[in-house]
């Protein structure tokens, strides 16, 4: 699953697809669920990205959150931060949504089959490693073992969580859960989702992480993994900028010589290391 089947449409012209539903995960987030009009599967790799935009309303950069071995229902969780979210936000079962894409470079799947990968996320950041749980509930002998380590600020902020249980009730995951700020019926672990990563045993030559949240998360979290000597070349990052173009043009998502749309979203931490702590690039 190194490169795309063939795909006959072209990524650079806007497709029009409809709502089959609008659902809201929480208070700041949704998922539109969307189907092409044309009935055209739509294929992806896992970790790439897709252009939206509601018709006449500018676009935005997303995540491609849905399961891979169905190319008929595209899912996209979107959190709402500026005009073009909040109209996305607004549209309604049957309404039109233009998309553009696949983009970017995805999850390197191959590297990892038959290993042990951790996944990390923070926030919003779990969308873009879903496919790879959709992947690991159709074949559950693609990895040796399934963690994944998911932190939000609050309760309320953690999405997907009855699909993260049910996952864990079927053995397919090992799942660990923190919050920021707990409320009062807060049972589960305290802190940053990077304090979850003491209490997780591995081997390292057999080990991976795939990661995707805040940037100053990812950095700590790269920090205690390699404190815990996991190799450097173990861990990749899904970066996330303000992408305006998606094809490297437009130099919104420029990090130094890397453009996040076209030799991203994900990226090998040794990569980047030295990019992720200089204030402006």
């Amino acid at each position: 699953m190194d490169h795309l089947p063939d795909f006959p449409e072209n990524p650079f012209i806007p497709k029009p697809f409809v709502i089959e539903e609008n659902k809201r995960e929480s208070p700041s987030v949704f998922s539109l669920y969307l189907r092409p009009i044309d009935q055209v599967p739509f294929y992806f790799l896992p970790g790439q990205f897709n252009m939206l935009s509601a018709i006449g309303g500018g676009e935005a950069a997303i995540s491609i959150a849905s399961d891979p071995a169905n190319p008929h229902i595209l899912i996209h969780t979107i959190r709402i931060v500026g005009n073009v979210t909040k109209a996305l936000s607004k549209l309604d079962k049957n309404d039109f949504v233009l998309v553009r894409g696949p983009y970017g470079r995805g999850w390197p799947i191959d590297l990892v089959k038959r290993k042990t990968l951790i996944l990390v996320a923070g926030g919003i950041g779990l969308p873009p490693l879903l496919p790879l749980l959709y992947m690991a509930q159709k074949n559950k002998e693609y990895f040796k073992n399934l963690i994944l380590l998911y932190g939000a600020r609050t309760k309320d902020d953690l999405l997907f969580m009855p699909l993260l249980h049910q996952l864990r009730a079927e053995q397919i995951i090992t799942l660990h859960v923190s919050v920021d700020r707990p409320s009062r019926d807060w049972k589960g672990h305290v802190g940053t989702v990077t304090t979850l990563i003491p209490s997780i045993s591995f081997d390292n030559k057999e080990t991976f992480v795939f990661s995707c949240g805040p940037e100053i998360m990812m950095r700590f979290m790269a920090r205690a993994f390699i404190q815990k000597n996991l190799p450097r070349e173990h861990i990749f990052f899904s970066m996330e900028r303000n992408m305006k173009c998606a094809i490297g043009i437009c130099g919104h998502c420029q990090l130094s010589p890397f453009f996040i749309c076209k030799d991203g979203p994900v990226f090998p931490y040794e990569k980047i290391e030295h990019l992720l702590t200089v204030e402006e690039l």
